[in-house]
């Protein structure tokens, strides 16, 4: 039975948003899958974790799997170190600065769930265990470990930013953590330094609304701390953009330099981007990962 069909029945015993969540997760690991188009993506699918496209440059040519190769107009090698790397460990941000979104587009805690959600169906498929990076809800396998997830990532946090991440990482395993990152960043740099000392390799997503991206404000308007501990109220809006972005790169900047350190990706992502070319990044760069260690 398939995780919609399983959720159309039992949808009489799960909250709303529950079902929702599941739905959209669901949805977009399929339509990664299969190239949103019906049709099975070229290098996707049930080995959507085990393949990856022959790379001349550092690939031999007795490295191709022809069997593989024979299902589509290209190459592909199989990735044989991802057979000892069997759990993904995500962490996704649940403070209240997540919460934001602006006009219709949705919050970027709900974008980072769908994402992260639909990344975890996507490897469990794949024959992978999934869980959190922190303490709760270790990694496993099963239709009932992804129920649990999602529930997990509808929770919201009552921190305006986050301050504090303690994960707790499996040998093996990769990671993925899921945040604005517009709070303190020492406890990624804790949290990436425990990473590096366990030999765990990961990716860090970066999610953003396009408000905070391009910063459209014009003529008066008051700015507000996600639990409106902090105010500024300004006549003219528009004055503060170049400054704004110009600390925005400088955060991106930041963090990009504390992912290189740890051997680390980043991806920066933006709530309103297509969703399929968001996931399809983080399977690419955590396949990237699972070959490094």
């Amino acid at each position: 039975m398939s995780l919609a069909a399983s959720l159309h029945g039992n949808a009489g015993q799960l909250a709303d948003p529950l079902v929702a969540l599941l739905l959209a997760a669901d949805r977009l690991a399929q339509n990664a899958l299969m190239g949103g188009h019906g049709r099975r993506r070229s290098g996707v699918g049930e080995d959507f974790w085990q393949y990856r496209p022959y790379q001349p440059q550092q690939d031999t040519l007795r490295a191709i799997d022809h069997r593989r190769s024979g299902k589509s107009d290209g190459y592909f090698v199989r990735q044989q170190e991802w057979r000892t790397a069997q759990s993904l460990q995500i962490w996704v941000d649940s403070a209240r600065s997540m919460q934001f979104s602006s006009q219709t587009t949705p919050s970027k805690f709900q974008q980072a769930g769908v994402l992260a959600l639909a990344l975890a169906i996507a490897a469990e498929k794949a024959g992978e265990k999934v869980g959190l990076a922190t303490t709760g809800l270790p990694p496993a396998r099963g239709r009932k470990q992804i129920f649990r997830l999602a529930d997990a990532f509808l929770k919201p946090g009552l921190e305006e930013y986050t301050t504090a991440l303690e994960p707790v990482f499996l040998p093996n395993a990769r990671a993925l953590f899921i945040s604005d990152f517009l709070g303190d960043l020492d406890p990624l740099k804790l949290a990436l330094s425990k990473a590096v000392d366990a030999g765990i390799n990961g990716v860090i997503l970066q999610v953003l609304d396009p408000a905070e991206v391009e910063f459209p404000y014009r003529g008066r308007a008051v700015f507000q701390s996600p639990l409106k501990r902090l105010q500024h109220d300004s006549l003219q809006a528009a004055d503060l953009r170049a400054q704004y972005l110009q600390r925005l790169a400088a955060r991106r900047d930041g963090l990009a330099n504390l992912a290189k350190d740890a051997g680390w990706q980043l991806i920066n992502y933006v709530s309103n981007a297509n969703p399929i070319s968001a996931l399809l990044q983080l399977h690419k760069a955590l396949g990237q990962e699972g070959r490094r260690g």
